[in-house]
């Protein structure tokens, strides 16, 4: 029988593409039923020593079996469906390494799903960490489809820092992926055209882009009921990082509060959930500090996958925003749009065609920071006066192929039809 390798970190991993997982897998039991699907979850096992989670890695994961990368073949054979799911965190370290590693005439099908088209980041920690098999010429190899000839003078120039911070931003590293990849699946138009236009396809094993959904009525998401408290709680979710544009959240606070009045003022709290990086990076705290906010700020540590739900559950206003870096997908959007949370996203890249949107601002300074001032006051003021108004109609949503859960359902179908 054929067999569905999916390739993905998985809950208690501290990543949104974890959580993002257990919201596919859930979806893929429900709509398999009671068939025997020859679906396989394939994750690095020294995760859990590494980041200090306790326990190990599991044998199965709601209800689907959960291998170690070690324990699969590097080129799988024809019969197999591998799915690699990749994304510009040092979680997916090892799916991308089984890219690398993986032969470009491998018989199995293989699928790519891109959860951001700029990898440069993860690519470069990868050629700076020991024990990880990549070298420098292995990082210009991965850019050489998008930046061509010029390859390893910038890559070049970038590890000797003659190159600003926004390289890493607009570098794809796309290369192993296009050439050993039968299609690539990314979330929105934007990226889809990235992927397209901005790279070199000649003898790239890839021929099909999707663009693909997200989950839709997703179990671990389903709405909850919205109970009314003397707190506005707004809510900023996941690693937090300066790119997540918390700076601007925070100063965009601080002038909100000086324009409210104390009645509303008083009510109004913000929680910051989800993993720091070392302060010597950056500090959020001490600006958080410098601005007044220590009695209206929380920070929370990651928690438990329930609570982390809960609490975007229990905000009155969610800020998703981005810049430079931006994600393709959104598992905090996700959860926020399904519980029936405001959000606010930065207009940028592929948010500007996510779904339930409620307010968008801008990237530029001071504008970003103004505007998220705005929003705070709009839904203070509808959250005091009892308005409940439904998220906007975006009309730049994309025209999605299928939602990614079904188009994994489709992949275990025809392995099960195939081994009849």
């Amino acid at each position: 029988m054929g067999l569905l390798e999916i390739v993905s970190p998985i809950p208690p991993i501290m990543t949104g593409t974890a959580s993002y997982m257990r919201l596919i897998v859930k979806r893929i039991g429900a709509l398999l039923g009671a068939l025997d699907a020859p679906v396989t979850l394939v994750c690095d096992d020294t995760t859990w020593e590494r980041d200090g989670i306790a326990g190990q890695m599991p044998d199965r994961f709601l209800g689907l079996e959960v291998k170690s990368f070690r324990q699969v073949e590097a080129s799988p054979a024809r019969g197999t469906t591998r799915v690699y799911f990749l994304a510009n965190n040092d979680k997916h370290v090892y799916a991308h390494q089984m890219v690398a590693r993986q032969d470009a005439g491998a018989g199995a099908r293989i699928v790519s799903v891109l959860h951001d088209p700029s990898m440069f980041m993860v690519h470069r920690h990868m050629e700076r960490s020991p024990g990880v098999d990549f070298s420098a010429n292995d990082l210009v190899a991965a850019t050489r489809s998008q930046l061509g000839v010029a390859s390893d003078f910038l890559v070049r120039a970038r590890i000797n820092h003659w190159l600003p911070d926004d390289f890493d931003f607009s570098t794809h590293c796309m290369g192993p992926a296009l050439a050993k990849s039968d299609e690539i699946w990314v979330h929105s138009l934007y990226g889809a055209n990235r992927v397209r236009f901005e790279n070199d396809f000649i003898g790239a094993r890839c021929r099909k882009i999707k663009v693909c959904g997200h989950p839709h009525d997703t179990i671990s998401h389903a709405q909850r009921e919205r109970v009314g408290t003397a707190r506005f709680t707004i809510g900023f979710f996941g690693w937090v990082t300066p790119p997540k544009r918390l700076d601007s959240v925070l100063r965009g606070l601080a002038h909100a509060l000086e324009r409210l009045p104390a009645d509303m003022r008083s009510s109004v709290y913000l929680q910051v959930v989800g993993k720091r990086t070392p302060k010597s990076d950056y500090d959020p705290e001490a600006l958080s500090l410098s601005l007044g906010l220590s009695d209206v700020v929380e920070f929370i540590d990651y928690p438990s996958t329930d609570e982390f739900e809960a609490r975007i559950a229990s905000s009155d206003l969610v800020f998703n925003l981005r810049y430079p870096s931006c994600g393709e997908s959104s598992g905090t959007l996700a959860s926020a749009g399904h519980s029936g949370v405001r959000v606010v996203c930065s207009r940028y890249q592929a948010f500007r065609e996510a779904e339930g949107v409620w307010r968008y601002v801008g990237v530029a300074t001071p504008y970003e920071i103004l505007e998220i001032s705005e929003a705070i006051i709009d839904a203070v003021k509808e959250w005091v006066i009892g308005r409940l108004d439904g998220a906007c109609n975006n009309d730049l949503s994309a025209q999605y192929t299928a939602t990614i859960d079904k188009l994994l359902v489709e992949e275990a179908l025809k392995l099960l039809v195939q081994s009849k």
